[in-house]
C-alpha cells in the first residue's frame, strides 16, 4: 500500500509530549503534511534536540494551571496527548508516578473544552489488555489491569469518553504495541542496541519468552497522522496500533546480537511485577476504517535502529 500523507493545512495542532520519542516524530509529520504545531512538554524524558527550530515548545507540565492560557493563545483545533509516565516498571515501583498523568489529563481535557478543542488524540497502551491469552488481541477483548501503568491508561481512556458523552469533546484513543526505531532512548529494545554495541552483557527479565508485538515508529506516525483525521466514525473510536505478529524477547536479542555480530549471551533476572506475557494486536478495525497497515518488518526496522546507533 502507497501511503498517502494527509493534508493538514490551515490545522493547528498540539502535541503534548511532543519533545518524546513518539511525540516528536509525530511532530515532525504534522508540520511537514502543513500543520502549525505547537508542544508542551516539561522535558523530564523529551529532549530540546527533538524539536525543530520551527516549533513552538512550552517547557512546563501538563498538570500547570496555565496550560489554559498556552492553548487560549494557540487556538488548537486538533490535541495530540502523548505526556505520561512511560516506563511500566517506574510505575509498578511507585504507583504514585502515575497521579500527575491522570491529573495532568484531566487538566489537558478542560482546558480543551474550555478552548473549544475540536478533537483530542490519547496515546494508551496494549497493557490495558494485561495477560490475555487470545492473540491477536482486538478492541473488544476485556481489560485486565495487571500493571498500575496500564490502571492509570485505562483511567484517562475512560475520562476522556466522559468528556465525550458530558461535553461532546470528539476524541479517538490509539492502544499502541511496542513501539521502536532509531534514536529510541528508553526500553528494552534500545537498552540491548547500546550495551551489545559497547562489548556489555544486556539484561532480559525473565526467561526471555515474553512476546511482543513490534511496530515501527514511521508507522505509528503514519497511524497517528490518519486517526487525526478520521471524522463521522460510527464505532466507538478506540484502534489498536500494532503487526499482529509476537517476537519473544530472546528473538529479538539474538537479532540484534547478529546484526552487530556479537556473541555476548543476555544475562537473565527473575521477572518483574506487572509484567505482561505476551502482546500481538489485531489491528483490522483501524485497517478497514483508513487502510493503514504495518510496512516496516522488524528485521527491517531493527537494521536501521542498529546502523542508526552505529552512526551515532
Amino acid at each position: 500500500m502507497i501511503f498517502m500523507m494527509p493534508n493538514f493545512r490551515n490545522r493547528k495542532v498540539l502535541v503534548t509530549g511532543g519533545a518524546g520519542f513518539i511525540g516528536s516524530n509525530t511532530v515532525k509529520a504534522l508540520s511537514q503534511a502543513g500543520a502549525s504545531v505547537s508542544i508542551v512538554d516539561n522535558l523530564s524524558t523529551g529532549s530540546k534536540d527533538n524539536v525543530p527550530s520551527n516549533i513552538k515548545l512550552y517547557e512546563m507540565n501538563i498538570t500547570d494551571p496555565s496550560l489554559s492560557e498556552v492553548l487560549s493563545l494557540e487556538k488548537p483545533d486538533l490535541i495530540y496527548h502523548f505526556a505520561f509516565n512511560v516506563l511500566v516498571p517506574n510505575s509498578v515501583k511507585n504507583p504514585l508516578l502515575d497521579l500527575d498523568g491522570i491529573a495532568g489529563s484531566l487538566n489537558l481535557f478542560q482546558c480543551a473544552r474550555e478552548a473549544r478543542v475540536t478533537k483530542i488524540v490519547f496515546a494508551s497502551s496494549s497493557f490495558v489488555y494485561g495477560n490475555n491469552p487470545i492473540v491477536p488481541t482486538n478492541e473488544e477483548h476485556p481489560i485486565e489491569l495487571v500493571a498500575p501503568y496500564a490502571a492509570a491508561k485505562y483511567s484517562v481512556e475512560n475520562y476522556l469518553q466522559c468528556f465525550n458523552k458530558t461535553y461532546g469533546l470528539d476524541y479517538a484513543i490509539v492502544r499502541y504495541a511496542t513501539v521502536y526505531g532509531p534514536k529510541q532512548l528508553k526500553g528494552a529494545m534500545a537498552d540491548y542496541i547500546r550495551k551489545l554495541k559497547s562489548g556489555y552483557q544486556a539484561e532480559i527479565w525473565g526467561d526471555g519468552s515474553k512476546t511482543r508485538d513490534y511496530v515501527f515508529i514511521s508507522d505509528v506516525v503514519k497511524a497517528n497522522l490518519l486517526v487525526g483525521q478520521l471524522s463521522n466514525v460510527t464505532e466507538t473510536p478506540i484502534f489498536n496500533i500494532g503487526t499482529q505478529q509476537e517476537t519473544s524477547l530472546n528473538d529479538v536479542y539474538r537479532k540484534i546480537a547478529s546484526l552487530l555480530d556479537k556473541e555476548n549471551s543476555p544475562i537473565y533476572h527473575p521477572d518483574r511485577e506487572g509484567e505482561l506475557y505476551k502482546i500481538c494486536l489485531d489491528y483490522s478495525k483501524f485497517h478497514r476504517l483508513t487502510g493503514w497497515e504495518p510496512e516496516v518488518s522488524l528485521d527491517k526496522g531493527l537494521r536501521s535502529c542498529v546502523e542508526e546507533f552505529s552512526e551515532t
